[in-house]
Parts: structure tokens; C-alpha cells; sequence
């Protein structure tokens, strides 16, 4: 024999029921205040999530996870770079030469970082060569003079792909008449564009050879740029890497990691991603005490049914699970609505139409000129699933009022 729970029978009568008046409208905003909380913090933490994701992508992948460099420019390194090759969680190692230098061209002149590469080894702890506009990566080779600059630094310079122009660098090596700047002129075969500004506009990569040459160093590097499986291990990998490489050589050496550079900015989207999701949350927290208002509501229009329930011998606990069940349906219905709400704005944002409307707004005043997406269904279990265990957690209080409700007073006032 079949046995039918009557309170949740009941809640779905008074869920379909007609109400009109205060009670309707506190409903209706009952299941919008979900809905909405629900999906505001689907789009919030997915936009979050995405910005996340950009820094990794794009900034913390341009730039090396640590690197190794020598307190004086290092000589016979071929032995130091095996044994960074060799480490188990060392996915990339790259020689590199780096100085500041002033750029020129026709137009104008400007301060830049040079960095000297080998082109092949820097595409394993970069992906600068990924966000080429024009021109090549693969130019940055030793039969040329060739140079690949940022977006940003082009317009400055007024450059494009065929343009020369002039690096400057300080000259460590004094003539008879002292010191003078080393000039040489230079051709721009590539553009990239990261999409962050001091990136974009203050680095330039050459061949390393050539940069060795600049700086009077040849045949010598001033150290490794290192890529781990993990970036978030660069912290103390950097530390373990350098006792490694200390006993092939007997020059000081130093580390430095990406957490010096990008970690506090790193941090600041983190933690902003957190306050911004407590805030949201508020949304619903404001949907729950709504849900609370409308049973207290509808607690006081049906007190005579509830009472008459109590007389047809329905206990406390029956009369509870009415409303916990309404309160339940209510958080689950106005849930997938948020839920649907939510991805379809969220997928909306990712459209090429409102990239083209945040790309005019944006374009030249941060590092990433769009929403970046990134649904993390993880997160979308966990939003649902808080959103419905506070909602049920709060009816507890109006079923707890429902449940004390004494039948001879309500009926003797009917």
C-alpha cells in the first residue's frame, strides 16, 4: 500500500493557490530575489574566475616563474642549464641576457627592458610567441638584426613591421675619452601584444647572441629563465633549484620568483574575487529573510486551515514539513531560474557583440579589454547548493511558528 506524505501535499496546494494581495506580491519577490541572487553570483564568479584565469594565461606565462641569475655575468653554463633540465619539476629552461636601454626611433624616444633570448628555449618557459600580431617569433634568429617589441611601445615609437630602429645601452667599459653609449640600429620583424601595459610597453626581445655583443659579454649569459609544472610551487622550487645549480659554479647567484613581481597583484584579484562574492551573496541572504516575510504571511492568511489540520489530528512535526517543503520549492524553482538566467547572461557577455561594446569602452584603460569567462560548474554546485541549504535553514523559524499554533483560540476568533 502506497503512503502519501499529506504535508507536502499541502505545500503544493498552497504553492499553486491563487493569493493575492501583500502575500502575492512578497511571493513573487521571494522567487525573483533567488533567481537573481543566484545568477548575479553565477555571472560575478565566472567574470571572476576568468580574470583569474587571464593573469595565469597571459601575464604569468609571458613572464618566467623564477629565474637564476648571476651577481656577474655567468661563463660556462652548459652544465648549470643540464641540471635545471634534468629537474623533475622543471618544464622549461632559457638562457637569457637582459639590460635597460633607451629605443629610438624617428619620432621619439623611449626607456625599454632588452631581453636576449634563444627563441626556441624561451618557448618553453613563454608564451610570448602566442600573442604575436604581426611579423614572426621565429626572426629572433643570429643572422639578423632583428628586434619584436610590444603593441603599446610600437604606437609609442611609431613603428611597424620593416621600421628601424636605434638601442641605446650604457657602455661598461670605459675608452680613453670615458664612458659612451653603445648605438646600434635594429629591425622590428615582430609585434606582440599581451594585453598587459608594462609588458606591452616595456620589453623587447632580440637574439641572444646579439644582446651578448651589446653588453660586451659573449659567449657569456646572466642567467636562466625557469618554467615549473606549477607555478604556485615557484616560491620555494626557486630556493631548491639554486642549491642545485650553486655547485657548478663558483660565482654568486641569486633567485628571484614571479610572487616578487605579480604576487601582490595576483592577491589583489583573489581577495577582490572574495569580497566580491560575499557581497553578492548578500542578494540572497535578502531573498532568504523574503522567503522568511512571505511564510509568515501565508502563516497568518491559512491559520484557520492549519488549526482545523491540528484538530483532524496533523502533529507539530506534520505541520512543520508543510512549510519547510514550501520554503524548499520556492529556493529550488527560483534556483533554476537563476541558474538558466545566469549562463545564458554569462555566455551572453562572452558574445563577440558585447566584446566589440567593452572593447570600445575599455580599450587602452586596463590590461584586458573584455569579459573574460570561465564557468566553473564546481562553483555553480556550490552557489546552488548554499543558496538552498540557507533557504532551508531559515524556514526552520516560520514552521516552528506554524507548528505552535493553538486551534481553539484561532477558532474562536473565526
Amino acid at each position: 500500500m502506497e503512503t502519501k506524505d499529506i504535508s507536502l501535499s499541502i505545500a503544493f496546494e498552497y504553492l499553486r493557490s491563487k493569493t493575492k494581495g501583500a502575500t502575492s506580491f512578497v511571493s513573487s519577490l521571494a522567487y525573483a530575489c533567488v533567481a537573481i541572487g543566484v545568477a548575479v553570483l553565477i555571472i560575478v564568479s565566472s567574470v571572476m574566475n576568468g580574470f583569474e584565469k587571464e593573469l595565469r594565461d597571459r601575464i604569468l606565462n609571458v613572464i618566467p616563474h623564477a629565474s637564476i641569475m648571476g651577481v656577474v655575468p655567468i661563463s660556462n653554463w652548459s652544465d648549470m642549464y643540464d641540471v635545471l633540465e634534468k629537474h623533475p619539476k622543471v618544464m622549461g629552461v632559457s638562457p637569457f641576457v637582459q639590460s635597460q636601454m633607451l629605443i629610438g626611433s624617428s619620432d621619439e624616444v623611449y626607456g625599454s627592458n632588452l631581453i636576449g633570448i634563444v627563441p626556441d628555449s624561451e618557448k618553453n618557459v613563454s608564451v610570448v610567441s602566442n600573442f604575436i600580431i604581426k611579423g614572426s617569433y621565429d626572426s629572433l634568429n643570429e643572422n639578423g638584426n632583428n628586434i619584436i617589441i610590444g603593441e603599446l611601445l610600437a604606437r609609442k615609437l611609431n613603428l611597424d613591421i620593416g621600421n628601424q630602429v636605434s638601442l641605446m645601452l650604457p657602455d661598461t667599459k670605459a675608452s680613453f675619452s670615458g664612458y659612451f653609449p653603445k648605438i646600434k640600429n635594429f629591425k622590428v620583424t615582430g609585434i606582440f601584444r599581451v594585453g598587459a601595459p608594462d609588458i606591452d610597453e616595456g620589453v623587447a626581445y632580440i637574439n641572444i647572441v646579439h644582446a651578448a655583443n651589446l653588453l660586451s659579454i659573449k659567449d657569456q649569459i646572466q642567467g636562466f629563465r625557469i618554467k615549473f609544472d606549477d607555478l604556485f610551487d615557484a616560491n620555494y622550487l626557486s630556493w631548491e633549484v639554486l642549491m642545485d645549480v650553486e655547485d657548478y659554479s663558483d660565482q654568486i647567484l641569486i633567485s628571484e620568483n614571479w610572487t616578487v613581481t605579480y604576487g601582490p597583484l595576483f592577491e589583489a584579484i583573489m581577495m577582490e574575487k572574495t569580497l566580491v562574492g560575499i557581497l553578492v551573496f548578500l542578494i540572497v541572504i535578502v531573498a532568504a529573510f523574503n522567503i522568511v516575510s512571505m511564510l509568515i504571511m501565508m502563516i497568518n492568511d491559512k491559520k484557520a486551515q492549519l488549526a482545523i489540520f491540528k484538530t483532524m489530528g496533523m502533529s507539530k512535526y506534520e505541520i512543520r514539513k508543510i512549510f519547510i517543503y514550501l520554503g524548499a520549492m520556492i529556493s529550488l524553482i527560483g534556483s533554476l531560474v537563476g541558474l538558466g538566467l545566469g549562463i545564458l547572461i554569462t555566455y551572453l557577455l562572452s558574445s563577440r557583440f558585447f566584446e566589440k561594446v567593452i572593447n570600445s569602452l575599455m580599450q587602452d584603460t586596463y590590461f584586458i579589454n573584455y569579459f573574460p569567462i570561465d564557468i566553473r560548474f564546481s562553483w555553480v554546485f556550490f552557489i546552488l547548493f548554499s543558496t538552498i541549504i540557507l533557504t532551508l535553514l531559515v524556514c526552520l523559524y516560520p514552521a516552528r511558528v506554524a507548528s505552535k499554533i493553538v486551534p481553539a483560540e484561532v477558532l474562536r476568533n473565526e
